[in-house]
């Protein structure tokens, strides 16, 4: 079986192809055929969805309530919208997908048959683990490729949703053809060595890795012993669609013989240094999650209103301190200060320099609130600390780890890639104050840290568009419709290199 499904790559990988191919002509063959915003509410007129009236009330027929104000001709090379009846009204059909899965539905088929064709070459043995994480992140960029063309056409409103079928499709027929081609000895042989080398790397970490399981499993696993109990109870009454109990112990005992095996590998576990990290996962989760980004996000929002009507000038100085004072708290990231960076520059200075004068303006801005947070975590806590032994003692800092860094931070080279990637890869706190603990020269330092403006870029620009994709003109309509795309373009880059 394992050598046929392998076998199936080429056949499905060539019909994957001649799927999509077909499908590409005949979408641009005809107008018609083409999916805009004429199409979409053709479709969605003809298969029936209901126009979302509660949201948009005005768009409702005066002549019959029951019908919307526009109307498309037969030949529906345009919306007809009569006086009174807003452009936007197009969108009481937003909610109706099915159109949309039924007219991109070859595609998927071919998607999922290419995503079938290369899962099928991984089950050859002379396949290794790092070829399936490439495939992995090859299908995540394609999804996003996919994503952002039909964004740029016009079509992004039910592509989430097509991808999310797409991808669950895929893996659902992945696990078909997993557990179709491998037999359950060889899974447990492969599970073991899979796990024998996840300890021999890792092995030191996995009292923190338990301790994250027992905080985002334990509701899942009280759930789970119940059903055991329960399963127990119905093998114990002698059910003929039950499994018989072989064994004296199996029939005394009141959880499955497998839910026995997991409680035994629990209790072998070190519990109070597990459910230590536990405590500590739900600690730091609490306050990166719940205190630190709640309350930094409501502020912010809060600094972006109060802000919006000031001057560019004032602005800048409002925000430079505040960003200093966040630089400031260990927990808080640069993300959201380049974020909203992003949006007040804008926001108050496009009739002064434009837009794209905004733009260059706040990544300046926020380059240089970067190097003095640097230079005063540097400077006023670092070096102040390290006057202290139980602080020096504390980071280690004769340790082979601060020794190596102290190495690579004090090389002559300004930007060589180890030094760059630890100045910008690190934390932004911890990082600065260790270079005053080490009482490394202020400036190198600072020179070597300029790369992380193509960090903040991304960042900030996510901000902007952010906001261009929320600005209207008189009639209603997007004054840049294509800011949304940039904006999440920009958000995955910031997530990619962040």
């Amino acid at each position: 079986t394992r050598t046929y499904v392998s076998w199936l790559s080429g056949p499905l990988f060539f019909v994957s192809l001649l799927t999509g191919l077909v499908w590409m002509v005949w979408t641009f063959l005809r107008d018609e055929n083409e999916w805009n915003e004429v199409t979409r509410v053709y479709y969605a007129e003809s298969a029936g969805c209901k126009p979302d009236f509660e949201t948009y009330p005005q768009c409702a027929s005066e002549s019959d309530p029951e019908e919307v104000c526009f109307t498309i001709p037969e030949e529906y090379s345009e919306i007809v919208f009569p006086e009174g009846c807003d452009p936007e009204c197009t969108k009481v059909y937003d909610n109706c997908l099915n159109t949309f899965i039924l007219w991109v539905g070859p595609m998927l088929v071919g998607m999922v048959l290419f995503f079938m064709s290369f899962f099928c070459t991984f089950l050859r043995t002379e396949n290794d683990e790092k070829d399936v994480i490439n495939f992995a992140k090859l299908w995540i960029f394609l999804l996003f490729t996919v994503w952002l063309t039909s964004a740029l056409a016009g079509v992004a409103a039910g592509v989430s949703t097509a991808l999310l079928a797409i991808t669950l499709a895929s893996f659902v027929g992945s696990a078909i053809f997993m557990a179709s081609s491998i037999s359950s000895s060889e899974r447990r042989v492969q599970t073991k060595g899979f796990w024998e080398r996840i300890k021999d790397k890792w092995g030191a970490h996995l009292d923190a890795v338990r301790g994250l399981v027992v905080v985002l499993t334990a509701p899942i696993a009280v759930i789970y012993l119940f059903m055991s109990v329960l399963n127990q109870a119905v093998r114990k009454i002698g059910l003929p669609i039950s499994k018989s109990l072989q064994t004296d112990e199996e029939r005394k005992d009141f959880v499955t013989s497998r839910a026995r095996r997991q409680i035994e590998t629990f209790r072998s576990w070190d519990r109070s240094k597990v459910f230590t990290y536990a405590v500590f996962w739900g600690f730091a989760f609490m306050v990166m999650q719940v205190i630190v980004a709640r309350f930094t996000v409501l502020f912010l929002s809060w600094l972006i209103e109060k802000t919006t009507p000031l001057g560019l000038w004032a602005v800048t100085g409002i925000m430079i301190g505040v960003g200093l004072l966040m630089f400031m708290l260990p927990p808080v990231p640069g993300v959201p200060i380049y974020l909203t960076l992003g949006i007040v520059t804008l926001a108050t200075g496009r009739e002064t320099l434009g837009i794209i004068g905004c733009m260059l303006y706040g990544a300046a801005v926020s380059l240089c609130l970067k190097l003095l947070a640097c230079t005063l975590q540097q400077k006023a806590i670092g070096e102040q600390l390290s006057n202290y032994v139980s602080v020096r003692k504390a980071v280690q800092i004769n340790s082979n780890l601060i020794k190596s860094m102290r190495l690579i931070l004090g090389q002559r080279r300004w930007f060589s890639v180890d030094k760059v990637a630890i100045l910008i890869g690190g934390p932004d706190w911890p990082t600065s104050v260790l270079c005053g603990l080490m009482k490394l020269d202020l400036f190198p330092i600072l020179l070597g840290t300029t790369p992380v403006i193509f960090l903040i870029l991304p960042t900030m620009l996510t901000g902007s568009f952010t906001y261009m994709s929320g600005l209207t003109l008189d009639d209603g309509q997007l004054e840049f419709p294509w800011a949304g795309v940039l904006a999440t373009m920009s958000a995955a880059l910031t997530a990619i290199v962040q």
